[in-house]
């Protein structure tokens, strides 16, 4: 990952990489309107991560990975014979970065890699609830995914190699037929560009774009956000809730013997249908369900408990000594004096002092060796902390 650390700005600190503008005056004047191109956005941008590393990163089953392959056709250098092939791949079955038109895509790099993950600290600026991943795309010589267009905010910053660009704000939302990718069947550029290393460009939900590598050794990184859509929230804080229920035994002594046994008893219906009402949650509920479901960590996480498990001494130890900092896959957030964690609610007894140092954890990923120290003595947070770590949730040395 880069060798310079890009530290989370301030809402009113300008920094370069937003064009010179704030984190306030970004969100009010591009975040979900415009595009933003970015030239030298991250000056003098190495990134530590290799190509081979991140090819690497393909034959393992821990990361979605996705391998695809545009063979052009002969009338047109636009059209293409398209194929999608799924990971985790040998390494064998991978092209060599100087073949041409492939591209392969590497989801949630953040979660395994710290580095990827103090990376995103320059994009904190945007709540954690709606952080997605970084993914990290590495093509031949004309590779790239296609024209489309994404439902969410995207960063993409050119980490090595170059990319062309490709953007309209206006197009026909209709797909080529029969492919495994959504690509637009018609698409006429308004604007392009050609990025290098350190270049970001930033595009809004709903514009659509083709991505096409220039040359050998093209490494592109995708800072991407969730936008959960309506249904599937509901759906999902629907379940966190009833996970939250306690079930129990259906009772219908009033049951009467009937003569037409395929028609429901109105009081029967009556009767469960009052039951379902009563699972329905409050606003209070919905709430702590909903922040719930955005604490859960991506699909591929993996957190590795340590082994033994740590004492509350031995923790409190290390940690006054090494400090603490979240796993790369944790999700910690709150809500005033909520904590949700990794899909759950965190238990501990409110206290100022445990508050204060959980938000700090939650709004900078780690707390010093030193902040450590401060806090440690409240019992109560302690053993919060300690069982985060015996999950795996944090690391502290």
């Amino acid at each position: 990952m880069p060798n310079r650390f890009f530290p989370r700005p301030r809402p009113t600190e300008k920094v370069p990489w937003l064009a010179g503008l704030s984190p306030k005056q970004f969100m009010a004047r591009y975040w979900q309107k415009k595009p933003l191109l970015v030239r030298n956005a991250f000056s003098d941008f190495e990134p530590a991560v290799r190509i081979d590393e991140v090819l690497a990163l393909c034959t393992e089953d821990t990361l979605a990975t996705r391998l695809i392959r545009s063979a052009p056709k002969r009338r047109s250098s636009r059209d293409a014979n398209w194929s999608l092939t799924h990971g985790p791949f040998r390494r064998r079955d991978l092209p060599k970065v100087t073949d041409p038109n492939w591209t392969v895509l590497v989801q949630q790099v953040n979660t395994v890699l710290p580095a990827a993950d103090r990376f995103l600290d320059a994009f904190r600026f945007i709540p954690e609830a709606r952080l997605d991943d970084l993914m990290i795309s590495v093509a031949g010589p004309g590779g790239g995914i296609g024209a489309h267009a994404d439902s969410y905010d995207v960063f993409l910053i050119q980490a090595q190699g170059q990319r062309r660009w490709e953007i309209a704000q206006n197009f026909s939302p209709t797909f080529i037929e029969d492919l495994p990718l959504k690509i637009l069947k018609t698409f006429r550029a308004e604007n392009e560009w050609l990025l290098n290393p350190g270049d970001l460009l930033y595009l809004p939900p709903q514009v659509a774009h083709r991505g096409t590598a220039v040359g050998a050794g093209c490494m592109t990184w995708s800072v991407g956000f969730r936008a959960p859509g309506k249904i599937a929230l509901a759906d999902q804080a629907w379940s966190q809730h009833l996970d939250h229920l306690e079930e129990s035994d259906w009772r219908d002594p009033w049951l009467q013997a009937s003569d037409q046994p395929g028609e429901i008893p109105e009081k029967l219906l009556a009767a469960l249908t009052h039951q379902v009402l009563q699972t329905l949650p409050d606003r209070k509920a919905l709430r702590s369900a909903i922040a719930r479901v955005l604490s859960e960590p991506a699909p591929s996480a993996v957190f590795v408990a340590p082994r033994p498990a740590p004492t509350l001494r031995g923790f409190i130890n290390a940690a006054q000594q090494h400090g603490i900092a979240l796993s790369p896959a944790t999700r910690l957030l709150y809500v005033d004096h909520e904590f949700f964690i990794n899909g759950e609610t965190l238990s501990m007894p409110h206290t100022v002092s445990g508050n204060a140092a959980l938000r700090d954890l939650s709004n900078h990923r780690q707390l010093s060796a030193a902040q450590v120290k401060r806090v440690i003595q409240n019992r109560s947070l302690a053993d919060c902390l300690l069982q985060m770590a015996r999950a795996g949730w944090i690391v502290y040395h």
